[in-house]
This record gives structure tokens, C-alpha cells and sequence, in this order.
């Protein structure tokens, strides 16, 4: 099996594996962002020939700060930052657009037909509408 393919593969594994848990828990585990960190690396390094710092840290920071007023949870602010870091600069608008317009919009309105009580009390499983946001943006761009 090509390297490529292997860890792609183990990317949508893990952002399977984000996404489930964040649905059910509305969690998203060190252990996943950790194990994706690797994988990230090793696919920027690959694809790109470096990691992408700036978008990353200022992906941090923002969440941080966001996080702070509860607009968003830190488990979301991480994974963001995580995928950030094999997002080029020109890639960055396009991947924010995917996961908040296009996907966050159709979480927002597939959760509040069908899982209203569930998001009121537990709030969205954003993590959802970050992995697709991610996997659309590298599929467009790869």
C-alpha cells in the first residue's frame, strides 16, 4: 500500500472517529487530536514539504479567545488548529467556508429538524462540520 493512501486513510479514520464521538459525547479526545497531529504532519510534510505554522497559531489563538466568551468548545478550537497546520495560506479561506457555511449551516439545520432537544441541551457537535469541512477542502485542492 502507497504511504499516501495509508495515512489519508488513517486521517478519515480518525475524523470518523472525531465525529462519532462528538455526536454522541459532544467530546473530542486528546487521544484523537494527538493521533491526528501525526497524521497532519505527515501528510503536509508529504504534500507541501512543511507544516503550516501561521494558520495553525492564529487558528489557536482566535478559538482561544473564542473560547473564552463560550462561543466555541476547546475540543473544536484543537482539531481546527490540528488541520490547519496541512492547510496552505490560499486554502485557508476556502476550508473556513466549507465548515462553517456549507457544512456548519447544514448541521445547524439537519439538528435542529431532527435533534432539536438534543443540540438545546447539549449544544452542536461542530467537530462534525470541521472533519467535513477538512476532507471537502483536501479533496478540492489535492
Amino acid at each position: 500500500m502507497e504511504p499516501m493512501f495509508a495515512i489519508y486513510f488513517a486521517t478519515i479514520l480518525i475524523l470518523l472517529w472525531v465525529s462519532w464521538t462528538d455526536i454522541k459525547t459532544r467530546t473530542i479526545s486528546n487521544e484523537a487530536v494527538i493521533a491526528l497531529l501525526l497524521c497532519v504532519i505527515l501528510l503536509a510534510w508529504l504534500d507541501y514539504g512543511t507544516v503550516f505554522l501561521f494558520p495553525s497559531v492564529t487558528t489557536l489563538i482566535i478559538g482561544f479567545i473564542l473560547f473564552l466568551f463560550k462561543v466555541i468548545g476547546a475540543g473544536d478550537v484543537k482539531l481546527m488548529s490540528v488541520l490547519m497546520l496541512t492547510t496552505p495560506n490560499e486554502q485557508v479561506m476556502s476550508f473556513l467556508f466549507l465548515t462553517t457555511v456549507v457544512f456548519g449551516l447544514l448541521l445547524i439545520i439537519f439538528g435542529w429538524i431532527f435533534f432539536r432537544q438534543s443540540i438545546k441541551q447539549q449544544g452542536l457537535p461542530y467537530g462534525v462540520a470541521i472533519s467535513l469541512g477538512f476532507l471537502s477542502n483536501l479533496w478540492l485542492f489535492s
